[in-house]
């Protein structure tokens, strides 16, 4: 037992990792060490090691996952500035039919009453254009259907106007006449047709941008399940690796305590 208060005694034994001192000391009937005090630069060291995969990982985590968010934020802009290209497009040519149902109401019964659609229509059908032509500058192709559009609905407007003119100065017969001859028709079966075409490029364009958000959602799910799974390997690699160390400086200051202490026996 002589070897044991000599270890306790040992003045140079480093307390960390401290558990061969302690228990030798405990064993010797020696008073423990306090454990509160300033751990050794070392500790600090190791701590801050092993705290630098876990911050990168955090960091990487954050900036995919706020470019992610991003690119979804993005795309629903851009989803929802494909719904409102729709629906404008719908409000445009509703005004238009109302505006041709306010002229045929006044043709047959030449009573001004009748003309109030096409009133409010003519006055929506302006800013509805500038919305459009708004809403489809960043595609060059949709800008070039929308002008084709507008120089339709330009024309429908002239025609619906001078039956109306027509009705007014010369009667019933002749702005019936014009009416039958086919051309309000053709222009707006032209419009019907540019709108059909701005529509179903817009509904493309709006599968397209719902796919690429949704695959970014996806994205955001993997990701977040990758930084998790890189986290908990990070953190169980780093405790096995401390485990380790510090069973290899315990076994070496156990070592240098016996020998310590056989040489303070010996001498």
């Amino acid at each position: 037992m002589a070897v044991l208060p000599a270890i306790a005694k040992f003045p140079r034994l480093p307390w960390w990792p401290g558990w061969p001192r302690r228990q030798v000391a405990a064993l010797a009937g020696a008073r423990r060490p306090r454990l509160w005090h300033i751990p050794p630069k070392r500790v600090v060291a190791w701590s801050a090691i092993s705290a630098a995969p876990m911050t990168v990982v955090i960091l990487v985590g954050a900036y995919l996952s706020y470019n992610l968010h991003t690119e979804i934020a993005i795309g629903r802009e851009r989803i929802e500035q494909t719904h409102q290209v729709l629906e404008t497009l719908n409000q445009l040519f509703i005004s238009l039919q109302d505006a041709e149902t306010g002229q045929r109401g006044f043709i047959i019964t030449g009573q001004d009453g009748y003309l109030a659609p096409y009133v409010e229509a003519v006055t929506a059908l302006a800013p509805t254009l500038a919305r459009l032509r708004d809403l489809t500058a960043e595609s060059t192709t949709q800008s070039i259907r929308i002008a084709r559009l507008e120089t339709l609905v330009d024309a429908k407007l002239a025609e619906l106007g001078r039956t109306i003119v027509l009705r007014r100065a010369s009667g019933f017969r002749t702005a019936a006449s014009d009416v039958a001859s086919g051309t309000g028709k053709e222009l707006m079966d032209d419009v019907r047709r540019e709108v059909a075409l701005v529509g179903t490029a817009e509904r493309t364009l709006l599968r397209a941008r719902q796919a690429v958000a949704q695959e970014r959602e996806r994205e955001v799910i993997r990701v977040g399940l990758l930084i998790a799974l890189v986290s908990v390997a990070t953190r169980v690699g780093l405790a096995m690796l401390l485990v380790r160390l510090r069973k290899r400086r315990a076994a070496a200051n156990l070592r240098a305590a016996l020998a310590a202490a056989k040489q303070m026996g010996k001498s």
